[in-house]
């Protein structure tokens, strides 16, 4: 499927966001991801593929990539950078199940870094549809800037029942920190969402502190540096 650049926009001094329309209506769920297909010159060793979560929600129609980008950067992400206005990728999908069934439900989600895409789709739907909201969302960045915080924080100031909490490096997200959000550890669904290595890491953590296995939902970035 063949989608257009209509807007790119800086959410961060690294983080930027390409808004797509595709060639014709895309259904998907908050949270999923869509297989994009870039041609170009002097690929590297990762070829002219990848996969994005779809940041934007469902009802705001047009797809939405949201990456980091750095200096060694992959030669994707370069020629994605490259792109114009009304150039065109190639898109598949929608594809995924990172999903939540019932944002009422007292959830627990752990970002990291760029893993907020997803949380971002499923919070403004959430929010859009006038879903009532209650969680925790721990999100943890290298610095203070967390990319859709302003959007994110005005979510949690319509929902008494929804809170975010930062933490920025060398801070953590610990046992400490998880338990004060679920002090029935059992109890919620925990998503976790970030680098592969931090994702993970979290996971093990999580496994240790008691939670079913059922009660963890993973969302995975490679390709991103966790320490």
């Amino acid at each position: 499927m063949k989608c257009t650049l209509i807007h790119t926009q800086q959410e961060t001094s690294d983080v930027r966001s390409f808004l797509l329309e595709p060639e014709r209506p895309i259904v998907w769920e908050a949270g999923q991801y869509m297989h994009y297909i870039l041609p170009h010159e002097d690929q590297d060793d990762r070829k002219a593929d990848r996969y994005f979560t779809i940041s934007a929600a469902p009802f705001e129609k047009n797809v939405r990539i949201t990456t980091r980008f750095s200096e060694k950067g992959s030669s994707f992400k370069k020629a994605l950078k490259a792109l114009k206005i009304g150039d065109h990728i190639e898109a598949e999908g929608p594809e995924g199940d990172f999903t939540l069934r019932d944002p009422s439900e007292g959830f627990v989600c752990i970002a990291g870094g760029i893993g907020i895409t997803p949380f971002r789709s499923i919070l403004v739907e959430a929010d859009h549809a006038q879903k009532d909201i209650k969680g925790k969302l721990l999100y943890t960045n290298r610095n203070d800037e967390f990319v859709f915080r302003k959007e994110l924080d005005d979510i949690a100031s319509r929902h008494a029942g929804f809170h975010i909490t930062h933490y920025v490096d060398p801070n953590r997200i610990g046992e400490k920190e998880i338990r004060s959000a679920a002090p029935d550890i059992a109890k919620p669904t925990f998503y976790v969402s970030g680098p592969e290595p931090m994702a993970v890491f979290y996971e093990k953590m999580l496994l240790g502190m008691g939670v079913p296995t059922e009660h963890i939902k993973k969302d995975d970035f490679p390709g991103y540096e966790w320490e």
